[in-house]
């Protein structure tokens, strides 16, 4: 199969697009797959050459979501971002042979215009299929539990912008792909359309065991952000530090640069800073580095914030399933699902230092049974979050079959879909 990565997010190691742009052009290959990737035009030399990209997609929008620009502007990028992405796809798409699938792994609104429009123009192809695979969307979930759109005008034109390649995604010619079970079950409910969920692959495991050693080593990676509790954290690591003096954990946090939670801003904690037993990294990490962090690491803390992650994923979490970690994780959060799913933890409460502080203390108590719980569980989350088990829901998805051959009967909701062998990777 002949795939195309169109992805704008990936410019510099910010996030985790390398990571998640690495995994699919690597595991494709391994597959047999060929794969041609696209970047935005800013990217780094290094991060370029490490995927093969062609640099030619606009200025990433991911980039700039963050900022303080007022709401004319955050809403005129909905119509410059999309006629961009047209006006560089369309050329690319008609200098180029036909691809078999063509892969947009962060999609939001100020996407979804312009591939609409590819998809009827040049992508009328009867042999491409495109998956439209969506990290975010304007929906949240009420104080009842119920999914809803957010009110906003960008919430209505997603929508409308749906309903638009409706017969597209009814033929399979285009999927549609969220990462969480949350996700996927919100936007059915809210659209009516056949929302696919999808793993998140990353890398194969880096460890089979906790290493030894007196110490529980706990962590959270990736910047520090309000969405992401890190000030909730600072503050339990502070109550724990109190309450349990005889605990035998040691913590790591990875704290790029301050932040704001509300209008105060965040900063590391002076007496946290002093700790002995407590260690801020404060860059991103290079080649192999958070590898073997990971192969360090006996407990993953991740007091993520309901608000932003009762729908969206974590890649953090899924790294520490495949590699047999336990977590502490927020309740109601995807983080908190995927654990319960596919490995174990001990929850605390929504943005709640206290209740925090404790759960640390009981992961701590635990910790044995703990950690024989998630490494018995390694095999389903490795794998779960693989590329081959990607490419096979793809597969299934966008209905690639040939009534000419004999395939593989494989079951779905609305009954079975024979797939031909060159398209499955099933044993």
């Amino acid at each position: 199969m002949r795939w195309l990565i169109v992805e704008d997010a990936l410019r510099d190691r910010k996030g985790h697009w390398l990571e998640w742009v690495t995994t699919f052009t690597r595991g494709f290959r391994q597959l047999g797959d060929e794969v041609t990737v696209l970047a935005d035009a800013e990217v780094a030399p290094d991060i370029r050459d490490s995927v093969g990209a062609e640099p030619i997609l606009p200025r990433s929008i991911w980039h700039r979501l963050g900022d303080s620009a007022g709401p004319l502007t955050r809403y005129s990028r909905v119509f410059t971002h999309n006629w961009q992405t047209w006006r560089v796809m369309n050329r690319y798409l008609h200098s180029r042979p036909e691809f078999d699938a063509i892969f947009v792994p962060t999609v939001s609104v100020h996407h979804l215009l312009a591939w609409g429009r590819l998809i009827k123009g040049p992508l009328r192809r009867p042999k491409t299929r495109v998956l439209l695979f969506f990290l975010t969307a304007p929906a949240r979930v009420d104080a009842a539990g119920n999914a809803v759109f957010d009110g906003s005008p960008t919430a209505r034109l997603f929508l409308a912008l749906l309903n638009w390649l409706t017969a597209e995604v009814q033929s399979g010619k285009v999927v549609l792909g969220v990462e969480t079970k949350a996700m996927q079950s919100a936007l059915r409910e809210l659209t009516g359309l056949p929302f696919v969920w999808f793993p998140q692959p990353v890398a194969p495991p880096v460890r089979e065991s906790r290493a030894s050693g007196e110490w529980i080593e706990m962590a959270c990676f990736g910047a520090a952000r309000a969405e992401k509790g890190s000030d909730v954290l600072q503050e339990a690591i502070w109550l724990h530090r109190r309450e349990f003096p005889a605990s035998r954990v040691r913590f790591t946090i990875q704290w790029i640069d301050d932040f704001h939670a509300g209008r105060e801003l965040i900063t590391k904690s002076p007496v946290l800073q002093a700790d002995q037993q407590m260690r801020f990294v404060t860059r991103y990490f290079g080649d192999g580095e958070y590898a073997e962090h990971l192969r360090r690491t006996d407990v993953m803390v991740l007091p993520y914030r309901r608000s932003s992650y009762a729908l969206r994923g974590s890649r953090v979490v899924i790294e520490a399933a495949v590699n047999g970690i336990p977590v502490v994780a927020t309740r109601g959060t995807t983080l908190a699902c995927v654990a319960e799913d596919f490995g174990t933890g001990v929850w605390c409460d929504d943005g709640n230092a206290q209740s925090l502080a404790y759960a640390i203390a009981e992961m701590d108590s635990r910790f044995e049974e703990m950690s024989c719980r998630a490494a018995a569980a390694r095999a389903a989350a490795v794998e779960r979050f693989s590329v081959p088990e990607f490419r096979r829901i793809f597969v299934v998805s966008a209905k690639l079959s040939n009534p000419k051959k004999p395939g593989l009967v494989v079951p779905t909701h609305s009954g079975v879909l024979e797939i031909n062998p060159e398209f499955s990777h099933e044993p």
